[in-house]
């Protein structure tokens, strides 16, 4: 990677920390209150539109700079693509968005200033280690690709758990936390896949049915009195055995035995939280 890429990507996670001061300062002086639906209702209002326009003006920044279409045409042919190298639609503002996203969730239920700095702090290194992550995808040593593919799904993984638990936390009815965590999971089942050798039609069909089924999971989830961590973690559990099962289609190794294994991960997670729902009885 040249350095003038890692420039250009230094600036935009910075512009992108300051939006989310921005929103941190915001969520501090109007308290966006917690369990009320965002823009339907008066109160927070403003947070909420302000969210929103943070959310686009940063992917927009991230995509308009975005310098995978050239590194992936450069290195198809020795990473092996049959496939076109660059996807006919743009996905580079994906992973600023929920990255911004799950700041904005964060500072709309914890609206202390110690909240604001972490969230700044962190939103800047997710959006800096995820795109170099995400750039590594696209090198032609496979350690450096293999590296990127690990960091680049936990950083997916940790956005997914924050996300859906800051979703669950306004214990909002099912059509409306559920088309949220449907939306989301999506945006963050189609990063997953991102430089897998695999149209992108493809891609975004698998986003749409993990989407499905994490929305599905929400509604279920909607009747029992968790908290909103456990919630998150709940989904989270979801979230791993879907995303398993999409990467080993893709790979071609999906049969009996994934999904056996991937299906008893899940049950033992579920099982633990559901564990700890009982005990905690509910509560934020």
């Amino acid at each position: 990677m040249t350095r003038p890429i890692a420039t250009r990507l230094t600036l935009a996670s910075l512009l992108d920390a300051g939006l989310l001061a921005f929103l941190a300062v915001l969520a501090y002086r109007l308290q966006p209150p917690v369990g009320l639906v965002p823009l339907l209702t008066e109160q927070g209002r403003l947070f909420w539109v302000a969210a929103i326009i943070v959310c686009l003006v940063g992917a927009v920044v991230f995509q308009v700079l975005d310098p995978m279409p050239q590194i992936a045409t450069t290195t198809a042919a020795q990473r092996g693509i049959r496939y076109d190298p660059v996807p006919e639609w743009p996905t580079g503002w994906g992973l600023p968005f929920t990255t911004l996203a799950a700041g904005a969730l964060i500072l709309s239920a914890y609206h202390s200033a110690l909240a604001g700095l972490v969230v700044v702090l962190f939103g800047f290194i997710a959006l800096l280690v995820g795109e170099l992550a995400r750039l590594a995808l696209y090198s032609v040593e496979q350690r450096v690709r293999i590296f990127g593919r690990v960091t680049h799904t936990l950083l997916l993984y940790g956005l997914a758990f924050v996300t859906f638990a800051m979703i669950y936390i306004h214990k909002l009815r099912s059509l409306y936390s559920a088309t949220a965590v449907f939306l989301v999971a999506g945006v963050l089942f189609l990063q997953l896949t991102e430089a897998a050798d695999v149209q992108l039609d493809r891609r975004v069909l698998y986003a749409m049915v993990g989407g499905l089924v994490l929305a599905e999971a929400t509604w279920v989830l909607n009747y029992w009195p968790a908290t909103g961590w456990l919630g998150g973690a709940a989904l989270l559990a979801v979230f791993h055995v879907v995303a398993g099962l999409i990467l080993a289609r893709i790979e071609r190794t999906l049969g009996w035995r994934t999904v056996v294994e991937y299906g008893a991960m899940a049950c033992l997670a579920v099982a633990v939280i559901i564990w700890g729902m009982l005990r905690t009885r509910g509560g934020p």
